[in-house]
């Protein structure tokens, strides 16, 4: 079910999933929504089409998902370069999530010629802010959801890994009450001149070299991080370089590297997610 981040723009939104034994009814009609920002900064969901199933309207016109939750929630930022956005890291990887009982949201956020690395830096990057938007969605209206939003996980993939990391670490938001329980890095994109994949300087994108905030929350957010050491699109010199920055900040986190993978192919080998899971679980 797609929940649009702003009104007037249906290339922007999360797509929501969950476990087969959370939902009572299923979504009739497109089942869509939108976004609203208040005057005052807060969130409100407008529906849009037929809502008459799982997704429910409240007295005060927010809808809620007939879920029987709170459930532990996944935010999935999938790759592509901030050209596309990929499918291969998308559902494939929301299925895994809800297999294992968590509610799964996948972002799509601005990609192509709006999404381009401009000199004003990360603060006013356009996917960072949909970024932004999307996690004050979930918290804020976290019981329509039927989410836990203390047991909300982020995950990024390539690009996907680069913004999540960035949106985190760089202090560009004031988003230290609606950061993650936890990150997952997934062969994250560098975004510095040597380390992007592509060859063209981006200063101020790099995550391991850009400012980092002094925040705790941000200073303690569990992170788990993986790369494939023959990745041929991002290099995994790229992650070495983030874990080496994750270890000078004082950031808790795990980095599993293997011999072998393929951009673009989470599951390739599957070890990493059962790995990401029982680490989820320790924390």
């Amino acid at each position: 079910m797609k929940t649009y981040l702003y009104e007037g723009r249906e290339d922007v939104y999360i797509d929501a999933y969950y476990p087969r034994s959370a939902g009572k009814n299923k979504t009739k009609g497109d089942g869509s929504c939108v976004f609203k920002t208040k005057g005052d900064g807060s969130c409100v969901l407008k529906a849009k089409g037929d809502v008459s199933s799982s997704l429910q309207a409240k007295r005060d016109g927010t809808p809620a998902f007939n879920i029987e939750g709170p459930l532990p929630a996944a935010l999935i930022c999938p790759g592509g370069g901030y050209y596309v956005i990929g499918t291969t890291e998308g559902r494939p990887v929301s299925d895994k999530f809800t297999d294992a009982g968590y509610a799964a949201f996948i972002l799509r956020y601005t990609v192509g010629e709006g999404a381009d690395f401009g000199p004003e830096g990360f603060g006013s990057f356009a996917p960072a802010r949909d970024l932004d938007a999307a996690m004050r969605l979930l918290h804020e209206n976290a019981e329509g959801f039927g989410i836990d939003p203390a047991e909300i996980v982020l995950a990024g993939f390539s690009a996907g890994g680069h913004l999540c990391a960035a949106w985190c670490f760089s202090g560009a938001f004031a988003n230290a009450n609606r950061l993650p329980k936890a990150l997952i890095l997934t062969y994250p994109m560098g975004g510095g001149p040597d380390s992007s994949g592509e060859g063209k300087p981006q200063p101020g994108f790099d995550i391991a070299r850009m400012p980092y905030t002094d925040d705790p929350a941000a200073k303690n957010l569990p992170t788990f991080m993986w790369h494939a050491k023959d990745d041929a699109m991002v290099p995994f010199a790229a992650s070495e370089r983030l874990s080496a920055r994750l270890e000078a900040e004082g950031v808790p986190h795990a980095f599993i590297a293997y011999e072998h993978g393929i951009h673009a192919r989470p599951f390739y080998d599957p070890d990493w997610f059962n790995k990401a899971l029982a680490w989820l679980a320790s924390l």
